[in-house]
């Protein structure tokens, strides 16, 4: 983001907008702090500038920058996935993806939040502990996939590591019985994460609107206690073809 310095009337009212604080005073003027600026464009939306200063930088596309606002901007496309925000559609869509059968297990992993940021080395040391404990199962389409140069390594493409973004997902389907290999291997990592760390697990209920015993105990299991939250998608339409495959 950028502000037109011939144009800036000094106000301030974008200030506060700024979630990442990239907003400073200078000559009596704001200007936008190019290293702290996470691309998101709340400024821009909220459209609280009286003299229209502020625009989007013609270079906010530009790889690796684009990171910033891809991951940011919660209504950017992701290029890689054709999906808005920061994660895929199927954890929230279960419902009518059904990506998550009974017996199958869905694993979110939630870094950063608004104010609080992240650096894309975060993101790689949990790739790196997931991949080193045998964990690849990463969806396809989930935006932190196309970031990876390495499987085997967890590694991602290293003009990205010097990259910061508001938050992040990532996503893993996988059978129930690995849930605790999966936990275990996220409360050692998380004490080496500099941001807000969150661990979301997505299961189909049995038939009487219980969650899986066998889930309940993995997650008490490693010492995690479980907050019960589901997401209701009104008029999705009838599943598709993956209740068939």
């Amino acid at each position: 983001m950028i502000i037109h310095k011939e144009i800036c009337v000094g106000c301030g009212r974008c200030r506060p907008y700024c979630p990442a604080g990239a907003i400073i005073f200078e000559d009596l003027k704001s200007k936008v702090d190019q290293e702290k600026c996470y691309e998101c464009g709340t400024c821009l939306r909220v459209g609280i500038c009286p003299v229209d200063a502020l625009e989007e930088h013609p270079n906010v596309y530009d790889y690796p920058r684009a990171l910033r606002k891809f991951f940011s901007d919660p209504v950017a496309v992701h290029k890689a996935t054709g999906i808005a925000g920061r994660g895929t559609q199927e954890s929230k869509a279960n419902d009518v993806t059904n990506r998550v059968r009974p017996g199958d297990v869905g694993i979110a992993i939630e870094v950063g939040r608004p104010t609080l940021g992240m650096a894309v080395e975060d993101i790689q040391k949990i790739t790196r502990a997931l991949a080193k404990a045998g964990i690849k199962e990463i969806e396809a389409e989930n935006p932190i996939h196309s970031l990876i140069s390495d499987s085997k390594t967890g590694d991602l493409k290293p003009d990205l590591l010097g990259e910061r973004v508001l938050s992040a997902i990532i996503e893993i389907g996988m059978k129930q019985d690995r849930l605790r290999h999966v936990l275990s291997t996220m409360k050692k990592v998380a004490k080496e994460i500099d941001s807000v760390l969150c661990l979301d697990v997505f299961i189909t209920l049995e038939p009487n609107l219980k969650p899986p015993q066998e889930v309940l105990d993995a997650i008490a299991a490693e010492g995690f206690s479980w907050r019960p939250n589901a997401k209701i998608n009104m008029g999705l339409g009838r599943p598709g073809n993956r209740m068939d495959q």
